[in-house]
């Protein structure tokens, strides 16, 4: 199924999918650090607020794999502007929500817009290029999208600090409405008739046989998901942690973040170039070494007790590794598709937010069993990494072998 194109993507497109790729961590980062202020203002405690980063995380795991699917019969681009329309009316019911439970009915939709626009940016990729060159493009995607959840946490910080975390929502908001004029004027339809699958549960299930019977696409795309899933568990997490248990304030919460944004950023952009000399399967095992130890070194820094500034060295190695972690496996997975392109970013796609979302929580139902913050954090992310290079290095490279 593998192959290498010769072909790449228009400029404006590239620019377009790479706003569209920012959704996810935007709605994520930017009002974390108003976690603490929406959980008073709407009354609840830190894992019922921790639910609304699990609201949205499901309901983008929902969209993207029932959307992927269906685009493999019904083509991307009605689809595509359709989620981003939505997107808009789910951010501005974030922006009013009253209660709690408006507010998870709006990140829910909020993820399944988004899970829409996020799986069919991947696949109009995947239709356009692949092998080395659709590595290169997610790196780049990573690159020109990675501006914006750079800066996102300090705008997020400034907005939260200055007019409460209800104002991040409509900043969105704004963002959101660009973003869908984008994909209206600037996405194609990329899937053509010919091309498409016939949309039955028949086919649905010979899809997903096909796909998780290549150990390849299996390994790394379990290398996706839960590389991924290491990083979320320290952002949900993170805002409870370095504020609460190691003082410092949401502004300089909102620092630490970009800090470590850019690290991921600067590793996408270095993949980017790497990807001239090396392939995509050398780079995402390098990579994911560095991952796995330094989530063993977070475990022992959070069980001596060590200083706030020995764990933010762990936390930014674990984030920057994503820059290639990401773009690489994703590559490699989703070139083993073939036609079945939709189907393989919706299983890639829904995994990491489903198992993000699961993870969510996890950190503060651990930690009221009289664990440290530090440690549940720490430990959790270990777990995700250890199941990350289980797929990497272990189940892929045995049909490679």
């Amino acid at each position: 199924m593998d192959k290498e194109s010769n072909s790449t993507i228009a400029p404006v497109l590239l620019v377009v999918l790479a706003a569209v790729s920012t959704i996810a961590p935007l709605t994520i980062n930017m009002y974390l650090s108003g976690l603490p202020q929406l959980s008073r203002e709407l009354g609840v405690g830190q894992t019922a607020g921790q639910l609304t980063l699990t609201a949205f995380l499901v309901g983008m795991a929902v969209g993207q794999i029932v959307i992927g699917p269906i685009s493999d019969s019904v083509g991307r681009r009605k689809l595509f502007v359709g989620g981003a329309f939505v997107l808009i009316f789910a951010t501005v019911l974030a922006a009013v929500a009253p209660s709690i439970a408006v507010m998870y009915t709006a990140r829910v939709l909020q993820g399944l817009a988004g899970g829409t626009a996020m799986v069919l940016a991947r696949a109009v990729a995947g239709d356009l290029v692949q092998g080395k060159e659709l590595a290169r493009i997610f790196s780049l995607l990573m690159v020109l999208g990675g501006v914006a959840p750079v800066i996102g946490p300090v705008i997020g910080g400034i907005v939260v600090d200055q007019v409460g975390w209800r104002g991040v929502f409509w900043v969105l908001a704004i963002f959101n409405v660009l973003v869908w004029i984008g994909v209206v004027r600037v996405v194609p339809e990329s899937h053509p008739e010919e091309n498409r699958q016939p949309l039955s549960f028949a086919t649905l299930g010979r899809a997903f046989t096909v796909l998780f019977r290549d150990r390849v696409f299996l390994g790394h795309s379990l290398g996706f998901i839960f590389s991924f899933v290491t990083m979320f568990a320290y952002v949900s997490a993170s805002p409870y942690v370095l504020q609460e248990h190691y003082g410092f304030t949401p502004l300089q919460y909102s620092m630490i973040f970009a800090t470590n944004t850019t690290g991921l950023f600067i590793v996408a952009l270095l993949n980017a170039r790497l990807l001239k000399k090396h392939t995509p399967l050398f780079l995402a095992r390098i990579y994911n070494v560095v991952q796995f130890t330094a989530t063993i070194y977070l475990v022992i820094v959070a069980l001596l007790g060590l200083n706030k500034w020995f764990i933010l060295v762990g936390l930014f190695f674990v984030v920057a590794t994503n820059g290639g972690n990401m773009a690489n496996n994703s590559a490699i997975a989703i070139s083993r598709a073939g036609s079945l392109t939709g189907t393989a970013s919706a299983i890639m796609g829904s995994g990491q937010f489903l198992f993000g979302g699961i993870v969510s929580p996890i950190v503060g139902v651990v930690a009221a069993w009289g664990i440290s913050q530090p440690v549940a954090m720490t430990v959790v992310m270990l777990i995700a990494c250890t199941i990350a290079t289980f797929g990497i290095q272990v189940i892929g490279a045995k049909q490679r072998a």
